[in-house]
């Protein structure tokens, strides 16, 4: 058996071994692909977990199949005879390993999915991080969606990005496909709001947190 990480397809080697039937590709699953994958693997195990206790799953533990499988089992030799398993039964179960992010919470707010910016957030907060930095850091990316909104505008190239911007390649296609998803004057409204933002949370002028998540909702928010 030979096992690669990588093999051209148009290799001798490839092509001998697949004219005998002998060639399987295992891909890891795509990121927002991992919840369904997780239900997939209990129902191979003749259980059934739901969506939320999937997506539990994958924010403790994180992307890593072969952990999520040993999570799996440890819960389901917790469940018994149960069938029907939930996000209770994870949370009983399972340590919480996987780091939380600053940058997964960025990325859901630039993808504009709300509740998984609020999840992540309340996540952030619960793992001690300050929500000053929280913010901080959110403007920050909010600079650099607008700057790659006004390129792409321009009919700016990814390479064009990446230059101006001073980002690795994958950073700047991820900046492109999120800004895209805002019109140029929703990003520059959602940076000044945040700045202030910052002057009401720093001058006693409300919850912070309650102010932050206002703003936040207000972000993600798609107008028609």
């Amino acid at each position: 058996m030979l096992v690669a990480t990588k093999i051209r397809k148009d290799s001798k080697l490839y092509k001998a071994v697949q004219a005998l039937g002998g060639v399987f590709e295992y891909t890891a699953p795509k990121k927002s692909e991992y919840p369904s994958w997780v239900m997939d693997l209990f129902r191979s195990k003749g259980r059934t977990m739901n969506a939320d206790g999937a997506s539990a799953l994958v924010r403790a533990v994180g992307r890593d199949l072969r952990r999520l499988e040993i999570e799996a089992e440890k819960i389901i030799a917790y469940a018994g005879e149960r069938t029907d398993l939930s996000r209770d039964d994870v949370v009983s179960v399972v340590a919480q390993t996987a780091p939380v992010s600053v940058f997964d919470f960025l990325n859901a707010l630039g993808a504009r999915e709300c509740g998984g910016a609020f999840t992540l957030l309340d996540d952030l907060i619960a793992d001690g991080q300050d929500l000053h930095g929280i913010h901080a850091m959110t403007i920050r990316h909010l600079r650099t969606l607008v700057s790659a909104r006004a390129l792409i505008d321009r009919g700016a190239k990814q390479s064009d990005v990446q230059r101006s911007v001073g980002m690795a390649e994958w950073q700047a296609r991820v900046a492109m496909e999120q800004a895209r998803r805002f019109r140029a004057e929703e990003l520059s409204r959602a940076l000044m709001d945040a700045a202030a933002l910052e002057a009401r949370m720093k001058t006693g002028q409300g919850d912070p947190r309650v102010l932050f998540e206002v703003w936040l909702a207000g972000v993600c928010h798609r107008e028609p």
